[in-house]
């Protein structure tokens, strides 16, 4: 049985930002935060050292939020968060 660590929690004002992009729109908080975190894994995953992962993953959450490629990538959760 293989336990995953649990991830650590994303800072306050990534929070904020993902809350604020959240608003107003059909997309919820957690949703985003989900394609952050991918984001985030994509750039350890051999993402580009000419930006932050920060930058990379908020980078992810815009391209989703737009249409973008992103959304084709994470259609999975896409569809997650349309079920409801």
């Amino acid at each position: 049985m293989s336990t995953r660590p649990k991830a650590k929690p994303l800072n306050a004002s990534v929070v904020k930002a993902l809350k604020k992009k959240a608003e107003g729109t059909k997309f919820k908080y957690g949703e985003l935060a989900a394609v952050y975190r991918k984001g985030q894994g994509a750039y350890l995953g051999g993402g580009s050292r000419n930006v932050s992962m920060a930058a990379w993953a908020m980078g992810r959450v815009n391209s989703y939020m737009r249409g973008d490629k992103a959304r084709t990538v994470d259609m999975a959760i896409y569809k997650r968060y349309r079920k409801k």
